[in-house]
């Protein structure tokens, strides 16, 4: 369910999910890419995520250094309510590697090949070398976690020099961000169920 995101994030190429794909197998990591990308857009469209994202640019804009403000307070919603996750269950991230590892990267390339992937060559390297690495975990820690949100700004190719206020900064509120969301997660749950019912009513 998470290879859009991988595949953009591996291969820098848009995967055609429009077209027929040959093989089960092809054809199940097509119906998982689909599934992805609808929930993906009900969650970012949800009360819960616009309510939090704002939450987090009313602590953090004022004095934030940083550029593309908008940009952090979005990538760090998804991140504190990754950690919330995690901390709630701690086997959770665990087992999503877990997972990963029974995974064929090499019919994963056939299959981003077929939908039009330039780039589908790269994406072994990148998947084993993101598997091995786990840097997800990176997120219960929040000296990590900025290192992550550093560079994860050079690789958009925002020119950002990380200065020891902006750590002072999100050291001081990532407590409170996590206040936030923490106790949303049972309502964000009701809502995105309530959304997929209802997106599937029209479908």
């Amino acid at each position: 369910m998470i290879l859009p995101d991988l595949s953009r994030n591996f291969c820098k190429g848009h995967l055609n999910l429009k077209q027929d794909f040959e093989g089960n197998e092809f054809n199940a990591l097509k119906t998982g890419s689909l599934k992805h990308l609808s929930k993906d857009k009900l969650f970012h469209q949800s009360e819960f995520f616009k309510n939090a994202q704002k939450s987090v640019s009313d602590l953090l804009d004022k004095e934030a250094l940083w550029p593309r403000k908008w940009f952090l307070n979005h990538v760090l919603t998804e991140i504190m309510l990754d950690r919330v996750l995690m901390d709630a269950h701690p086997q959770l991230c665990t087992d999503f590697y877990k997972d990963l590892g029974h995974a064929d990267p090499a019919i994963i390339a056939d299959f981003l090949k077929q939908g039009g992937v330039l780039n589908y060559h790269l994406f072994k390297e990148h998947y084993l070398k993101f598997n091995e690495h786990r840097f997800i975990f990176n997120y219960l820690h929040n000296e990590k976690l900025i290192i992550a949100l550093s560079r994860l700004y050079l690789k958009v190719g925002i020119q950002y020099a990380w200065q020891k206020a902006d750590e002072d900064l999100l050291n001081r509120h990532f407590v409170a961000i996590l206040d936030i969301i923490a106790p949303q997660v049972d309502y964000l749950t009701k809502e995105l169920k309530l959304n997929i019912d209802e997106h599937n009513k029209q479908m």
